[in-house]
């Protein structure tokens, strides 16, 4: 095989009139660099956003979510929780208020959802998306709690950290809304980004007691935020707990209670490894006209080598060595490439999104070794396959006629 690899190499690095076969080389080689990245980039983008969605939605809410049926407040839920804690696969539960209402500052009104979580044990991934102020529910002053909001809904009410806001609810008992307005004031002590513009221009988070008191809900709450120690079980646990509680607590998964988002992103997923696989597919088939193009070039030093001896086989394997090459320095750039892109995508988020059709503001990318694995053995494995055609004419050609072929 050391004399193949030889002579395989010097046939791919032609200097003097067949320098043209070289020229050739380098467009197959970049024909499969450019398919494995563009193969490599997608699989980020469309994993990024998978994972930044469920990332997102577990900080807005959690893996499962128990809310009462008909919205019915849920009562007694010290006893609750522990009774979901107790649940296997169970790594944390938060007891919450959640509210439609009216928020207003000097500037104007804003219809929000307002969320009243427990500060040590509530929505903590909301701490990782505060870019100004702190994670601060806390009561500021007499009767005015701290209220996180979102900043773009700061900018429309023209507030600060530090201003007073008036939150208006209605009261709601038994699941019935009685007619009378409820409000409170709160003073803005954070402001937070997730990127997802359809939650960060609706939810405010304040302190679980504050909501309390300003619902007249005291012992009451609408619901518990569950996070699961694997997603996998995710479907397990919501049944189990289905059965342990009493009507009328009613639990849903993350993906039951976002159904829409995770089927557009499954949507998006399905077309992705056919129409990119064309793309391997094509650039692939380069490497067919390469190698046809590099047989009649060397059409005379073929038949020299059968005059000297050397077999069909051994004849194809130097064309396969051919192949196999240009495929791996290919599929080596193309990773290289991939990762680059992603990378910078990953740190400097480059490429922005409309924020009201993505739920994101820019385009996520997930670098996922696995991702490589797959794309690399595949992108190979079909650079091997498009050898054998041209490998085996080249194993066949007759050494008399070939010698006097000019």
């Amino acid at each position: 095989m050391a004399y193949e690899s030889f002579i395989a190499r010097r046939y791919l690095s032609s200097r003097h009139r067949t320098g043209f076969i070289s020229f050739i080389t380098l467009i197959a080689i970049l024909g499969v660099a450019i398919g494995t990245t563009v193969l490599i980039v997608a699989l980020a983008v469309i994993t990024g956003f998978e994972n930044k969605l469920e990332e997102t939605l577990v900080g807005f809410s959690s893996h499962i979510q128990v809310t009462g049926f008909q919205n019915q407040p849920l009562r007694d839920y010290e006893r609750t929780v522990r009774t979901i804690s107790a649940e296997d696969g169970i790594k944390s539960v938060a007891p919450f208020i959640q509210r439609e209402g009216m928020i207003r500052s000097r500037e104007g009104f804003e219809g929000i959802l307002m969320k009243g979580i427990e500060a040590g044990t509530g929505n903590t991934l909301i701490k990782d998306y505060i870019v100004a102020g702190s994670f601060n529910l806390s009561e500021q002053e007499p009767n005015r709690g701290g209220i996180i909001i979102g900043e773009k809904l700061a900018r429309r009410l023209a507030v600060e950290i530090g201003d007073r806001i008036t939150i208006f609810a209605l009261e709601q008992a038994e699941g019935a809304v009685i007619g009378f307005a409820r409000a409170a004031q709160f003073i803005v002590t954070g402001l937070y980004v997730t990127g997802m513009a359809e939650y960060d221009d609706i939810y405010v988070f304040v302190s679980l007691p504050a909501a309390q008191r300003m619902l007249r809900m005291d012992g009451v709450v609408t619901g518990y935020d569950i996070t699961v120690d694997t997603v996998d079980r995710i479907g397990d646990i919501t049944e189990s707990l289905r059965l342990s509680l009493a009507y009328p607590h009613y639990p849903r998964t993350m993906y039951q209670m976002y159904r829409h988002l995770f089927t557009w992103i499954e949507l998006q997923k399905k077309p992705i490894p056919l129409i990119l696989g064309l793309i391997i597919l094509v650039a692939s088939v380069n490497i067919i006209g390469t190698m046809l193009m590099l047989v009649m070039e060397k059409t005379n030093q073929i038949g020299t080598l059968k005059a000297l001896g050397m077999t069909g086989r051994s004849i194809g394997k130097i064309f396969v060595i051919d192949g196999m090459i240009i495929g791996v320095i290919g599929i080596i750039a193309g990773n290289v490439f991939g990762f680059l892109l992603s990378f910078i995508q990953y740190k400097f988020k480059i490429i922005s999104l409309p924020g009201e059709i993505y739920y994101m503001n820019y385009a996520p990318v997930a670098i996922e070794p696995l991702h490589y694995l797959i794309v690399s053995v595949v992108a190979l494995f079909m650079c091997f396959i498009c050898t054998i055609i041209p490998a085996r004419l080249a194993g066949r050609l007759d050494p008399i006629k070939t010698i006097r072929f000019a």
